[in-house]
């Protein structure tokens, strides 16, 4: 989903195997192909309490002479070895978000969960992450040319990338929100490295109307009233002491507080759209865990644009990928249709799409029922159609 809105919200080059080019395997014409990326090993493996067999490793490349010109790669394994019986995935965060395990258990991360059942899991850091919260909006100008072209350009790098180390012609791409219109849009351009798409709570979006603000290149996660400052204390008073007093008054503590703040998001229809914590859908601690990872920054030019062409739309219809798709129901009341839709363009015969009723659109990554209605669906699914 596009606009958010005010939310709370030492390298070693690594070396895919010799002589081996997933893209060249997957024989596509090169002329679509982006420049390669030269990716780099960040930092030692990390762990997970709450999934000890689970190792994150993490990948980072230069897109461009800006600061801000840099993409990462988060991968959570069991193991690097290679085999054929091992889904690989690539999963696209939404809005504002990035590839970051948040929290740290397997209920609650779809990464955990599906890392510690043996999927090779890998997360994409679009260049948002690597902009420091604190910069001033004169100094993003470069985000106007941030446009929807040159994230699929990242993602094609990413894509190289992980089908060299992998060894693999084609992966899974999961999408969420705004990462579902990537995947599908990536699907229609390079269709035989795709084994399949799943997709959270999101669709083909046609982009805002009317034209970016003047004089302001990207959307702040944060608000007028809740500011960047203020949304991080809430944040991190929810995670230390939910029952701790409340910084606003009226509400019986700080979890009850952030509970209303994303149940009555206006941005999200403001009857649990961004999350329905009063319905038993969400837990504040969890949100919060989520909600303190995000980014500050995305570009105003991707809001607005419709990306998805005629040719891309004619070239995913004849693509016949097969499809997983998940809904909420309280953004919109046509927002289930909307996710229906755009799971049926891809002409395959093999589509499911999975209604949430009462659920809310983070409740569908790390609600209170997520494992059980979609993490554990997915995985059956990743299983079903690995090839």
């Amino acid at each position: 989903m596009r606009g958010f809105a005010i939310l709370l919200v030492v390298a070693v080059t690594i070396h895919a195997a010799p002589g081996w080019n997933g893209r060249a395997a997957a024989a596509e014409d090169s002329s679509t192909k982006s420049a390669p990326a030269k990716f780099a090993a960040v930092g030692p493996p990390r762990s997970f309490k709450g999934a000890r067999d689970v190792y994150e490793y993490r990948f980072a490349a230069r897109r461009g002479p800006s600061p801000f010109d840099r993409i990462a790669l988060h991968r959570f394994t069991r193991s690097t070895g290679r085999s054929d019986d091992t889904p690989v995935a690539l999963y696209l965060p939404g809005t504002w978000m990035n590839g970051t395990a948040a929290p740290d258990d397997p209920r609650y991360s779809l990464a955990l969960f599906l890392a510690s059942h043996g999927v090779d899991f890998w997360a994409l850091d679009y260049r948002t992450r690597f902009i420091p919260p604190e910069t001033p909006q004169p100094d993003l100008a470069e985000l106007k040319e941030w446009t929807t072209a040159r994230f699929e350009s990242d993602l094609d790098a990413a894509v190289d990338f992980i089908l060299s180390t992998t060894q693999r012609r084609r992966i899974f791409l999961v999408g969420f929100s705004w990462g579902v219109d990537l995947a599908y849009i990536f699907a229609a351009e390079h269709p035989a490295e795709v084994a399949g798409l799943l997709m959270l709570d999101g669709y083909v979006n046609r982009g805002a109307s009317g034209t970016p603000p003047r004089d302001e290149y990207a959307e702040d996660v944060s608000g007028k009233h809740l500011t960047w400052a203020k949304r991080a204390a809430l944040l991190r008073l929810v995670l230390a002491n939910p029952r701790a007093p409340a910084p606003i008054p009226g509400y019986r503590d700080a979890a009850d507080n952030l509970d209303h703040v994303v149940y009555s998001s206006a941005a999200f229809g403001g009857k649990g759209g961004l999350a329905n914590p009063f319905g038993g859908f969400s837990s504040a601690p969890v949100l919060a865990a989520v909600l303190i990872t995000f980014d500050r920054y995305f570009p105003w030019v991707a809001e607005y644009e419709d990306a998805m062409t005629p040719a891309l739309s004619a070239a995913l219809g004849k693509s016949g990928i097969p499809v997983l798709a998940f809904s909420s129901t309280n953004i919109a009341p046509d927002w289930p249709a909307q996710v229906a839709k755009s799971a049926s363009s891809t002409g395959s015969a093999d589509v499911t799409v999975k209604r949430l009723d009462g659920w809310g659109h983070l409740d569908v990554i790390c609600g209170t029922h997520a494992q059980r209605e979609v993490f554990r669906p997915a995985l059956e699914w990743l299983r079903r159609h690995q090839k």
